[in-house]
């Protein structure tokens, strides 16, 4: 069962890396600290973030009966999507304006309380919890089979691998502070990226698909 987890994780790891990627490569690039033990404990922690929501996502349906079926409601997964979005583009908005805005402003906005919102840890952990929210198919299938596949420990075990099996794919991403400091203009052209990104997250696929959708 072990096997059959980690084989799982990494059979549909580019799920993964293609809801987070968007997020993490400017949001990584454009730190204003880079060294790799800090870029390593940022991508920790969003990767913790995002362990956590599957955690309480996976309980809540299970409380609730909604893994009974082994496919994901695509009508209940589109509107965890839009949450997604929303949170993720607020966080990564917050630490545009609060830490790195992009144009210029050498400190940042010089607001505390948008500092304090912005600071790259609490970002990290929020996207991360943001980013879980997206319940794709393999995802689906790794709560449903930890929970039927055994009680206790032998599911929670089960969820464990399928998601040390996606991990492997998140390995490039320690290399970022190495290619940074070989091209600076990239922490620049990643704070664009990044303030863009959050405002058509928090916006396009966000906010208009909420209320007009």
């Amino acid at each position: 069962m072990v096997l059959e987890a980690i084989l799982l994780g990494l059979s549909t790891g580019t799920y993964c890396t293609m809801y987070c990627t968007p997020v993490l490569i400017p949001f990584l690039f454009g730190c204003e600290k880079s060294s790799h033990k800090r870029n390593a404990g940022l991508t920790g922690a969003f990767l913790c973030g995002r362990l956590a929501m599957y955690f309480v996502l996976g309980a809540v349906f299970a409380a609730l009966g909604l893994l009974a079926n082994e496919y994901a409601n695509p009508v209940l997964s589109r509107r965890l999507s839009l949450y997604a979005y929303i949170f993720c583009g607020l966080s990564l908005l917050l630490n545009s304006l609060g830490v790195k805005f992009p144009w210029g402003c050498k400190d940042g906005c010089h607001s505390p309380k948008l500092r304090h919102l912005g600071n790259d840890w609490v970002t990290a952990l929020a996207t991360g919890l943001s980013v879980g929210l997206h319940i794709c198919p393999p995802l689906w299938t790794a709560m449903f089979r930890s929970v039927f596949a055994g009680r206790g420990l032998y599911g929670f075990f089960y969820f464990i691998f399928f998601y040390i099996g996606t991990l492997p794919f998140f390995i490039p991403l320690l290399g970022i502070p190495f290619v940074a400091k070989k091209m600076p203009f990239i922490k620049r052209v990643s704070r664009v990226t990044q303030f863009c990104v959050s405002l058509y997250f928090l916006i396009f696929v966000g906010l208009i698909p909420f209320f007009f959708g």
